[in-house]
């Protein structure tokens, strides 16, 4: 019989504890390893590539559902999360058919939730879409938080990358292309996506496939039909399309 791999991932070492030893109770598991953190996790399940996570929501520095957003729907295993109460998470996880465990839970309940994974994974078969549009679900809750950070690859590293230091945003296929003065990145999300959950008063749709941080705008000069060239201060350009054009004249605090 198969065993399906599990990764740990939670920032306190008696919640890990426990896990494992649940886990050893459970012939149709092993585990992989265990992730003390956030940026910890990304980089086990790139090395480990795990069947099945264990994948707590509230840990500092990185979330669990930042944790999944990184990693992006092709690349995420099965999840079980683990949380301590929160009334909005757990609606959410309930809507979408997404599996959780509330702390503190009892050996039932965790063999009840390796239960369904176990099937899940049995029929080889992916929540990947349910864990997408609970994710999708949690940022539209939030509307008042604008985003302030991605999760990025740097060499083998994933770090958090603080999005006051992104100049220009630009779609590439399914991918969004982050340019920074450090370099450049490139985050699984659409850019419609990422929009919406920018801060308004800092980013502006500027072109069908690009959005630029007003605070890195040098200069507009024109161009034809009435397009224009936005000059940002590291010397690059970006087409503003005349579709874009009022709008940001009036963010950028010009008379359209």
């Amino acid at each position: 019989m198969k065993r399906f791999s599990v990764l740990v991932v939670d920032d306190e070492a008696p919640a890990r504890a426990k896990v494992k030893r649940l886990l050893a109770d459970d012939s149709r598991f092993q585990l992989a390893g265990e992730a003390v953190d956030g940026t910890d996790a990304l980089a086990r399940v790139e090395a480990l590539r795990p069947d099945l996570l264990v994948l707590d929501v509230q840990m500092p520095g990185l979330t669990g559902f930042e944790v999944l957003e990184a990693l992006g729907p092709e690349a995420c295993p099965a999840v079980i999360f683990s949380t301590a109460y929160d009334a909005f998470a757990l609606k959410a996880f309930d809507a979408h058919a997404v599996d959780y465990l509330l702390k503190p839970y009892d050996a039932t309940r965790f063999g009840r939730a390796l239960d369904k994974a176990h099937a899940l994974l049995g029929a080889g078969e992916r929540e990947s879409g349910r864990v997408q549009a609970l994710l999708e679900d949690v940022s539209r809750a939030t509307p008042s938080r604008p985003l302030e950070r991605l999760v990025v690859k740097v060499g083998e590293a994933w770090v958090p990358l603080k999005l006051d230091t992104v100049w220009r945003l630009s779609s590439e296929d399914k991918y969004v292309r982050l340019h920074t003065a450090q370099g450049e990145h490139l985050v699984r999300q659409s850019l419609r996506a990422l929009e919406e959950r920018l801060d308004p008063e800092r980013f502006v749709r500027v072109h069908r496939g690009d959005i630029v941080n007003l605070d890195a705008v040098a200069k507009l000069e024109p161009w034809t039909h009435g397009d224009g060239i936005l000059v940002l201060k590291d010397g690059t350009t970006v087409v503003l399309s005349r579709t874009w054009r009022e709008a940001f004249l009036e963010r950028w605090g010009m008379a359209g």
